[in-house]
């Protein structure tokens, strides 16, 4: 994977690109996906889901049917308490809490002015083995 930033704030703020070996080189094969980062301790745990208040300009931007490039967003749920989201010595960093994905492409427009509350499955662990099966979703042309 390689990654790109936006240099303003269009409603993505990280389009991974798909990595592939061509004999001897690598290339982008032009497989991306579009991320919408957010880290909250705001978030609420239940049995199978989390549960988060978004904005509801940044939710519409997500639902978007209308774009090229799937687009999810990714949540880092963080302890409550800033003195436990990192540790980190010469050793290890290790990060508090999990980052979960959600893509809410094509849900129902929301009645709410400024913020709605998302559910995301707690099986969607943002990590590195589910990115790969995210990126073979997009390569086979299937929803996220």
């Amino acid at each position: 994977m390689n990654c790109s930033f936006r240099e303003f704030d269009y409603g993505i703020d990280v389009t991974l690109h798909e990595i592939t070996r061509r004999g001897k080189r690598y290339v982008e094969s032009g497989f991306k996906l579009d991320i919408q980062a957010k880290a909250s301790i705001n978030v609420i745990f239940e049995e199978t889901t989390i549960k988060y208040d978004m904005e509801k300009k940044t939710y519409d931007d997500l639902r978007d049917c209308n774009v090229g490039t799937p687009r999810i967003l990714v949540l880092l749920a963080l302890p409550e308490l800033e003195d436990e989201w990192a540790v980190f010595s010469e050793d290890n960093l290790v990060l508090r809490r999990c980052a979960y994905w959600g893509s809410f492409k094509a849900c129902v427009a929301s009645p709410n002015a400024t913020k709605l509350r998302v559910s995301i499955p707690r099986s969607n662990c943002f990590h590195a083995e589910s990115l790969g099966g995210i990126m073979e979703r997009i390569r086979a042309g299937s929803d996220l």
